[in-house]
């Protein structure tokens, strides 16, 4: 069991962020409710591979892989070599370098559908310039969402963030509908269809809490012909899964045509940077509308950009990452029959989200990872985990062999041996 003497340095590291960032650690790890200081690691120092290691010197078998920023594994020297040499010419130069029309050209060529692309920093940053490319297009203003869906942290993305500083009209503008349900849907765009600007969706429902639910699709052929009817447009918010499943964006897999398309976590291996692609309709548009940032044209994170999709192509990173969550969804399963577990593996190979049936304070999955913890493996109890192309045979395997001690360890401490 991990005791709070094996993380000293992060929780000293923890006290002192707690006098000068609000909450200790800002951003959506900041809430000890979920991962317990006294439990976890706080502060991790380095990356290789498929491993992390936390500020205290413990390394972990990661599978959340920076929050589903690390595809090709961490310090990936093809990539990172890429944003060392562009930053050599120096960062963030009064102008936009080649490296920004390279990566619209691969992108184009790359992800179905796309006749150009924009950037941003952030998925939060995507989305937004998704959002406003629609309004731009269509002269309207409503978006409508699925319930429990998450696009971001913008003000109109606040009735999916509720919670201090957030006010009802920062989305007033966006209505809500549920996953997979034709019946809502048809009454979203019966009440709301001329008004409606665009659709935004993820390729797959990954509300957190909750398991992960694939799309139906009927509904996606239905949500097509709507906004095809209404003249609305459809988003792909491919925040998440982009380039996990499929390096011409996640609708390929799942078979349904988008207007736009949102990417960022995965494009460039953890290199700070955000992508929307959109089709030749929405050119136009995208021209007219204004969203910038300072950094938004650095040259360095377009460079680990291009590296990465190269490197991803190169080495069947998709491929690999499709076997290595399959062998890893099937083990899990096996053990949960093991030890009596009603385990359940939802979502996509590469994007597990493992959840127990009856926990739904997720009680029994909070103790599983503070107990793999233990066993040197970084999980999330909520959130989906991740699988990269350096997750391989060796590495899924030896963390089986931890989550079967950890899953006796887990029934011992909740229900008795």
């Amino acid at each position: 069991m991990s005791t709070p003497d094996r993380f000293t340095v992060s929780r000293q590291l923890l006290s002192r962020a707690e006098r000068v960032i609000p909450g200790g650690v800002w951003g959506h790890n900041k809430f000890p409710s979920v991962l317990d200081p006294d439990r976890y690691p706080w502060f991790a120092e380095r990356g290789e591979g498929a491993r992390l290691r936390d500020v205290d010197g413990t390394w972990y078998l990661d599978f959340m892989c920076g929050y589903g920023t690390m595809v090709n594994g961490y310090a990936c020297q093809e990539v990172d070599q890429a944003v060392i040499e562009e930053v050599r010419l120096g960062e963030c130069l009064s102008q936009a370098t080649a490296r920004s029309v390279e990566l619209a050209e691969l992108l184009v060529d790359t992800v179905d559908g796309a006749a150009w692309a924009a950037w941003g920093k952030s998925g939060s940053d995507a989305t937004w310039i998704a959002l406003l490319t629609a309004r731009a297009h269509t002269g309207r203003s409503l978006v409508a969402c699925v319930d429990g869906a998450y696009h971001g942290s913008h003000g109109w993305c606040a009735w999916c963030n509720p919670g201090a500083g957030r006010q009802p009209s920062d989305s007033h503008t966006v209505v809500t509908m549920r996953w997979n349900d034709i019946d809502d849907l048809n009454r979203v765009f019966a009440t709301h269809g001329p008004e409606l600007a665009a659709v935004a969706i993820t390729p797959f429902h990954h509300p957190i809490p909750g398991a992960a639910v694939l799309p139906d699709p009927a509904w996606l052929r239905a949500l097509r012909e709507h906004c095809d009817r209404a003249g609305t447009l459809l988003i792909s918010d491919d925040v998440r899964a982009g380039f996990r499943l499929d390096l011409r964006g996640s609708h390929a897999v799942f078979g349904y045509r988008p207007d736009l398309v949102c990417f960022s976590k995965a494009l460039a291996n953890g290199w700070p940077i955000a992508a929307v692609t959109g089709t030749e309709a929405l050119r136009e548009a995208a021209g007219n509308v204004f969203a910038a940032g300072t950094f938004w044209n650095a040259g360095s994170a377009m460079a680990g950009a291009i590296a990465n999709l190269r490197t991803m192509r190169k080495e069947d990173a998709i491929g690999r990452m499709r076997a290595s969550g399959e062998k890893l969804q099937t083990g899990l399963h096996a053990l949960g029959e093991l030890h009596g577990v009603p385990l359940q593996v939802t979502g996509p190979a590469a994007m597990p989200h493992v959840t127990v049936d009856g926990d739904d304070e997720y009680l029994w999955m909070r103790r599983f990872a503070v107990n793999l913890v233990a066993e040197g493996c970084f999980v999330h109890p909520t959130h989906n985990w991740f699988v990269s192309a350096a997750h391989g045979d060796d590495v899924i395997e030896e963390f089986l062999a931890c989550a079967g001690r950890a899953m006796v360890r887990t029934q011992e401490e909740l229900v008795g041996s």
